[in-house]
């Protein structure tokens, strides 16, 4: 980029992270463009954004800047020409600090000559009517330069997911920048075909599933730190009203995703969580899965719901789903217990407990019969009680029938308070890990047996 035509600005705080989502996704969108075109100067860049604003995409930002002088609609407005000459005289302005105020950047914290934002120029912007809100009654945000900039180009490294303008934020500056940048080469690549109308629609029909959809780029480059969060912000910025929702994929989610996706288990996953993908059918209310979809191949439908994406982006438990899964499948168990540990915080003793029960009830019941009624036994567990009763009545004692003579007992007092019933809560979680161990074990040795009840919801 040409630094040498405009000096009011500080050229590294166009790039810079910051602790806004929105800026840096613009920040780094903006970096696409001067890389692209290393001989422009600020000014020239912000009229090449204009032009595809303006030209290619019709003047299609009213769900980011309703008020601004590229989606006005009156008939001055309505020549493109006059439309576009405004919107770059009002950057002229900035730039050359017309109505600035000495104060503080809201988001970057420096003092700098600042700028009222809001509807015209920033996304989720207050407006003069909350002047209270502001600090120091000022009219609105007061946003320096270099950030009104970024903002700008925000529409670049945005994706709309079911009509909602889409920004992915995470704690790496790097997979931020990796994200916008990506979906701004996709813009280049739909403007030189021709194809490129608005902001880049995203082929995801939920904000879940666009997350892990991001997951798998970022794991294509990056597949060591297990620190990395993901954040969605699905926004519209209408003139009379605006909507906001954010949704996360914790680290611990994607330390998840990362392990399930190496060779030795994707396989596993794979035919799991394709099976889980649907479409809601508004008419009948419902969801309609697709036929035959566990001989499916998850590229045909990755970008559709899913309801495991759904339930791990709320935070809701997907093991009943792995539990019905195991009925009838071979699941790699090491994914149950990397998921219990890292993601729902399950202790290792426990898990390790909890196996130990697992061989001991093959050792005790060596007929399908008598294992078949173990399982049903614990399909019909639905209290703390229940299980505890299950634990000292089905394993403790007929170890200690079997093994009277060890000094070491299969539960201890330490193991059955501190490990297997900590709190009133973790016996449904303790109990659904117990029954798919041993269902694996069943698919290890190829025995079948008939299980016809099904797990109640606790």
């Amino acid at each position: 980029m040409n630094k040498n035509t405009y000096t009011s600005i500080d050229y590294d705080w166009l790039f810079k992270p910051t602790g806004d989502p929105f800026a840096n996704a613009g920040g780094y969108a903006l970096k696409v463009f001067s890389e692209t075109f290393p001989e422009d100067d600020i000014l020239q860049l912000i009229s090449r954004a204009t032009d595809i604003y303006v030209d290619k995409w019709n003047s299609n930002l009213y769900f980011f800047f309703p008020n601004s002088n590229i989606t006005q609609t009156n008939q001055k407005f309505s020549d493109k020409k006059y439309k576009k000459e405004q919107a770059i005289k009002g950057f002229k302005n900035i730039l050359n600090c017309v109505d600035a105020n000495n104060g503080v950047c809201r988001i970057t914290g420096r003092k700098t000559n600042v700028f009222v934002a809001g509807k015209h120029n920033y996304v989720l912007a207050g407006s003069k009517s909350m002047v209270n809100f502001h600090h120091g009654f000022e009219d609105g945000l007061m946003v320096s330069a270099e950030m009104l900039i970024r903002l700008f180009f925000l529409p670049f490294a945005v994706k709309t997911v079911n009509g909602f303008n889409c920004v992915i934020g995470s704690n790496s500056s790097m997979v931020e920048e990796q994200i916008a940048k990506i979906n701004c080469n996709k813009n280049f690549a739909e403007l030189s075909r021709g194809t490129s109308q608005c902001a880049l629609k995203s082929k995801s029909n939920d904000p879940s599933t666009e997350l892990f959809r991001t997951a798998d780029e970022i794991l294509k480059v990056d597949s060591d730190d297990d620190k990395i969060y993901l954040q969605l912000y699905r926004f519209k910025n209408a003139a009379r009203a605006t909507d906001f929702e954010k949704y996360t994929l914790p680290f611990e989610g994607m330390d998840f995703y990362r392990f399930v996706n190496k060779a030795k288990y994707k396989d596993d996953w794979k035919q799991f969580v394709t099976t889980k993908y649907y479409i809601y059918n508004t008419k009948k209310k419902k969801r309609d899965f697709v036929p035959d979809i566990e001989n499916a191949d998850e590229d045909q439908f990755k970008y559709w719901k899913n309801s495991v994406y759904e339930k791990f982006i709320n935070g809701v438990s997907i093991l009943p789903e792995i539990l019905k899964w195991s009925k009838e499948n071979k699941f790699n168990f090491d994914i149950v217990k990397f998921y219990e540990i890292k993601v729902r915080k399950m202790k290792k003793e426990t898990i390790s407990k909890i196996e130990q029960m697992a061989d001991f009830i093959f050792e005790a019941n060596t007929d399908k019969s008598s294992i078949n009624k173990a399982i049903k036994k614990l399909y019909a567990v639905d209290s703390s009680y229940d299980l505890r009763r299950f634990v000292l009545k089905d394993i403790v004692a007929k170890y200690y029938e079997k093994h009277a003579e060890e000094e070491q007992a299969i539960i201890t007092v330490n193991d059955y308070t501190n490990y297997l019933f900590p709190d009133t809560d973790s016996w449904k979680e303790t109990r659904d890990v117990l029954i798919i161990a041993l269902f694996q074990k069943l698919h290890e040795k190829n025995m079948q047996i008939n299980i016809e009840e099904e797990q109640q919801e606790n």
